[in-house]
């Protein structure tokens, strides 16, 4: 039985989760060839393309094993999953913004039974109740954005990545309600059920994103230098000395932090380094 594998089906989120799912070895077609259920990897895995908002509650009644949506709608959703990975990418807040001539700066500040315009109803009106605030929720869907200046709401629970769009349309943040990014969620039985396979896709992608940070770095320096070589590039546990075929000679093999290789590069070249070789690494299992 296929390990089944839901996805976005439109959006950015759901490009870069297909870009995740392929630097692991999981042949999934590019936009143009997608259909709603793609078998992959000789039937290995069978991956659903659905709207995201549709996700948790796919893997928690177990249409699919695993899902990649962003952790704002599995908390909006309240949906029994098991969240298994965190990916770097999806990177949002939701947040409460007022119109800038609103002089709302804080949540005490919001008036008694304020509208406020979301298509995040449950996380809102969780976090106004926690606030022992009374307001009256507005569920839209898409942008809310406009919602204030056509008399629909007083504010706004809204994404934002950058805070562009809210600046945009004149409104000013008022608090956070919540941090989200990308997750990789299970549902229980199969996490349960099927730990071995997921277990397995969960080191590959931990590998992979270990990798996006780091370089493999090879220098071929003069053997007695090796000491002061190894102090400028310690590597994961030192690193690998190599004997060459050039007497007196040795290459050196490290992994290296991505931000510091321009800081390693002239410091080897003082010392002697010739060869200088940094490449990418696709995987690093510690």
């Amino acid at each position: 039985m296929p390990l089944k594998i839901a996805v976005p089906n439109k959006g950015r989120l759901a490009e870069e989760a297909l870009d995740a799912l392929r630097s692991i070895g999981l042949r999934v077609g590019h936009a143009q060839d997608r259909t709603l259920v793609s078998n992959i990897n000789g039937g290995r895995y069978q991956v659903l393309f659905t709207r995201a908002q549709d996700i948790p509650e796919f893997v928690e009644f177990g249409a699919a094993d695993l899902g990649i949506t962003g952790l704002d709608l599995v908390h909006e959703t309240g949906a029994r999953v098991v969240k298994a990975h965190d990916f770097p990418f999806g990177t949002c807040r939701l947040v409460l913004a007022a119109p800038e001539t609103a002089k709302i700066t804080s949540v005490e500040d919001v008036p008694a039974d304020s509208r406020i315009a979301t298509s995040f109803p449950n996380l809102t009106r969780r976090f106004f109740k926690k606030r022992r605030k009374r307001v009256r929720i507005v569920p839209i869907s898409g942008a809310s954005e406009i919602a204030p200046a056509i008399g629909v709401a007083d504010l706004i629970a809204d994404l934002t990545a950058t805070g562009a769009t809210l600046k945009q349309n004149h409104l000013t943040l008022v608090d956070v309600i919540l941090d989200s990014w990308a997750v990789l969620i299970a549902s229980p039985a199969s996490f349960k059920a099927r730990h071995g396979e997921i277990d397995d896709l969960l080191h590959a992608l931990t590998g992979v994103q270990a990798a996006s940070r780091k370089r493999y770095l090879m220098a071929n320096v003069e053997k007695k230098r090796v000491a002061e070589v190894t102090r400028i590039v310690p590597g994961l546990s030192g690193p690998t000395i190599v004997e060459l075929a050039v007497p007196g000679m040795v290459a050196v093999h490290a992994v290296v932090d991505e931000d510091e290789i321009n800081n390693v590069v002239p410091k080897l070249k003082r010392a002697g380094a010739t060869g200088i070789l940094v490449l990418p690494i696709e995987r690093l299992i510690p």
